[in-house]
């Protein structure tokens, strides 16, 4: 064999592993109808996916999660204002500037998200004691493909989600700011990637118990 084809061979087995690698992050989940989508803060592309699917009929109702520093961005999602965000952000005290904005035909309100500290599992804490016992069977997860596998295992330690019908629908390729295909040629890549295990071993350590 030669050299050649010795270093296409070894080159193909990283790629696969590196796939591998992402694959187990991800979630490829098809959107469906639901009751409800929620759409974790964090990139601006969530956002923009949720509200289409939104728009497109997936759902009735739609929660934005918008953190401290997304408030601004609201006004630039095309649906008529901030809804008070900004206007709240200013008296709210900084560790507590998290917000849901909840969207449906015949109501849309802002108010604070009530979260006692950041992160994915008190984001989706408090989205569980913000929903109304037995009022929503079904949901959709909107997020980076590589930040679900860390929302699914969150959802199955919370009381008044890992009892519901859940999807965990990734943002596609095209929109996404984290391309799986190819990712391993990029160090931003590279770093939002190695966060993510890392923040799994953390909450392993954290909230494992729990649930």
């Amino acid at each position: 064999m030669t050299a050649t084809r010795i270093e296409n061979r070894e080159a193909r087995g990283r790629a696969s592993l590196a796939r591998l690698l992402c694959d187990f992050l991800s979630s490829d989940d098809a959107p469906q109808a639901s009751d409800l989508i929620f759409v974790l803060a964090g990139r601006p592309e969530r956002k923009t996916y949720g509200l289409e699917l939104f728009q497109e009929g997936f759902a009735p109702r739609l929660i934005l999660s918008v953190g401290r520093f997304e408030v601004r961005q609201v006004a630039r999602l095309g649906l008529g204002g901030d809804f008070g965000l900004r206007e709240l952000a200013a008296r709210t005290p900084p560790a507590e500037r998290h917000f849901f904005l909840d969207l449906a035909p015949d109501f849309r309100q802002g108010g604070p998200a009530g979260l006692r500290r950041s992160g994915t599992y008190e984001e989706l804490s408090g989205l569980a004691a913000y929903l109304s016992p037995g009022a929503i069977a079904s949901l959709t997860f909107v997020s980076t493909s590589i930040h679900l596998r860390r929302v699914r295992w969150c959802c199955e330690r919370i009381p008044g989600l890992r009892d519901r019908a859940i999807l965990y629908v990734p943002v596609p390729e095209a929109l996404s700011s984290f391309r799986r295909e190819g990712w391993w040629k990029r160090p931003d890549h590279w770093s939002y990637l190695i966060s993510e295990y890392a923040k799994l071993v953390v909450y392993l350590a954290r909230y494992g118990r729990r649930g």
